[in-house]
């Protein structure tokens, strides 16, 4: 294969002006991203925010619709509904009502026309309080004062007082004896006895009995002598091993600053047409005026025209699954 010659961008003098051109273009980039995106919309496709008197209408009206009368029912349609609570306030601006913070009171006024009537024989009827059942006995005290709650103390019968115990119901009336071996629990506070007061201690525990004695300060002193026995010996090959720092692994790199310094080649370097062809952005149209595409979801002819394969018809059938027993 024969050699491909490839031309290289010339290289220029690296001088502070050209240093300062690259810097000056790099702060440009760096405004021009900074700045704010601009919007695409068109004026043909988005209306101006509609306020109170610029809405016009989508067809002019004709004069003849502008002149007509409307009739009763559109009139009527028209008129406002009525607020019956201000229209009447004596009727429908109870204190009851305002009060219930605007829902309907089941307290009302009741007018003096009801107080004269007469009740029915339904009403008369309805009025009666409930009648007790002949089972009917009355609550318990205890039952009473247990806020409705059964209580387990009831009344015991004359028969029951007068029978006789049984063995067993006799045996398991007598309290539990404690094991022969319980002790009470020990209080905190315990008398001594008259000897542990009057002995005498021998000197080995008055000794322990004190605290131990330390200078004021430092425990040890932060410089100590070094003898010399301990600067005359050598240390083993294993001591020196340990003495040794921590190595770095084979291929350790330390980590990257922050701020890496551009080359002066790269710096001097000239974009291609292929490189500077790939920063342009991509410019898209906003979906705020792009039109709809009614064919964009349309099945081509040949996908009609296909034949399913067996193994997707297969899995296309819902499994079915037998009752639970």
């Amino acid at each position: 294969m024969g050699e491909v010659s490839v031309e290289r961008p010339p290289v220029h003098k690296f001088t502070k002006t050209a240093e300062r051109e690259a810097i000056e273009r790099r702060r440009q980039r760096f405004s021009q991203l900074a700045t704010p995106k601009t919007s695409k919309t068109i004026w043909a496709t988005v209306e101006p925010p509609l306020t109170w008197g610029n809405q016009d209408p989508m067809r002019p009206i004709s004069t003849a619709a502008l002149n007509t009368n409307a009739s009763e029912r559109l009139s009527a349609l028209a008129t406002p509904k009525k607020n019956f609570q201000f229209d009447h306030p004596q009727k429908c601006s109870r204190h009851c009502f305002v009060y219930s913070a605007g829902r309907s009171s089941v307290i009302w006024d009741v007018s003096p026309l009801a107080m004269k009537s007469n009740p029915s024989e339904r009403i008369e009827e309805l009025s009666k309080p409930k009648k007790l059942t002949m089972g009917y006995s009355e609550d318990r005290s205890s039952y009473v004062l247990g806020c409705g709650r059964s209580s387990p103390i009831w009344g015991i019968t004359s028969s029951a007082k007068k029978a006789a115990l049984s063995d067993r119901v006799e045996a398991l009336s007598h309290p539990k004896i404690a094991h022969k071996e319980y002790q009470p629990p020990r209080g905190v506070q315990w008398p001594v006895s008259q000897s542990a007061k009057s002995g005498t201690f021998p000197d080995h525990i008055e000794t322990l009995s004190r605290p131990k004695e330390r200078n004021d300060g430092a425990h040890r002193d932060s410089v100590w002598k070094v003898s010399k026995g301990a600067r005359s010996t050598q240390a083993s090959s294993r001591v020196q091993e340990l003495a040794q720092p921590k190595k770095y692994t084979d291929g350790y790199q330390p980590n990257r600053e922050g701020e890496s310094r551009v080359a002066r080649s790269a710096l001097r370097a000239a974009a291609t047409e292929r490189l500077k062809e790939l920063s342009n952005p991509i410019i898209r149209d906003t979906m705020d005026h792009v039109q709809f595409d009614p064919l964009a979801f349309q099945v081509k002819e040949t996908a009609l025209k296909g034949r399913v394969p067996d193994r997707i018809h297969d899995l296309a059938i819902p499994v079915i699954r037998g009752p639970k027993n």
